[in-house]
């Protein structure tokens, strides 16, 4: 993305739009963490504190974290993403077992910030794949 930004051709052109961010318009990277925030033995809260360091020493640039939610996953982690799904509206708690969270760090709060959330299955027996419960605007 920083390469993208030092193009002449891009420069130009988002001289012309400041307050857009141009790397998050190009390209973004994903970290994908199949274990972030479970419980031990199958997590690691030595891996969740560095992956927490990696993002916010990049929280402003578009580098993301995915992981899945799971019944193995911490009630700290539950919690957080119940706090943005109940913010979100329409959402009832234990609704589901698995989903999958998109997050990326929070310089203000110092902190993960949830952005998306993608439930898999439902408690109900219905499954609901892909439901997709992100981004949060500003008007929100």
């Amino acid at each position: 993305a920083r390469a993208l930004a030092s193009l002449p051709k891009m420069k130009q052109y988002y001289a012309q739009f400041p307050e857009k961010r141009n790397p998050e318009d190009h390209a973004e990277l994903i970290l994908a963490h199949q274990t972030f925030g479970f419980r031990a033995p199958e997590g690691s809260p030595e891996n969740d504190e560095a992956v927490r360091l990696l993002l916010s020493r990049h929280a402003n640039d578009p580098v993301f974290l995915v992981f899945d939610l799971t019944p193995s996953t911490s009630e700290d982690v539950w919690y957080m993403v119940e706090a943005f799904l109940t913010r979100r509206g329409g959402y009832q708690l234990g609704a589901f077992t698995y989903a999958s969270v998109k997050c990326r760090w929070d310089a203000a709060v110092g902190d993960l910030a949830v952005l998306e959330v993608w439930v898999h299955e439902c408690t109900t027996g219905i499954p609901i794949l892909s439901m997709d419960f992100g981004p949060e605007t500003a008007e929100e």
